[in-house]
């Protein structure tokens, strides 16, 4: 299953280049899971889950998760995983 954002069509099934629905980003990335999740019949709280992320714009879902994971952070990203003891790892 891919979640992303998507993608707006006109009548005939061309892309616009506008987008539709809830972005795929920040708090966006948090509901659309918790949408797939409920999908499932599962809820993230009841999933042993794993975040790997480089960007302070995932924090709102990397304070969800059970375990985050900082891979080649951006600046804010590195800084809030040092306060929060989070392992940060580097794929350079």
């Amino acid at each position: 299953q891919l979640i992303a954002t998507e993608c707006e069509t006109d009548s005939s099934g061309r892309f616009t280049g506008r987008s539709q629905g809830v972005h795929n980003m920040r708090e966006g990335k948090v509901q659309r899971l918790h949408d797939w999740l409920a999908g499932q019949q599962l809820e993230l709280a009841d999933c042993e889950s794993t975040l790997y992320s480089d960007s302070i714009n995932d924090l709102p879902l990397l304070n969800r998760v059970r375990r985050a994971v900082a891979v080649n952070p951006d600046q804010s990203l590195a800084a809030e995983a040092a306060k929060r003891g989070w392992p940060v790892i580097s794929l350079r």
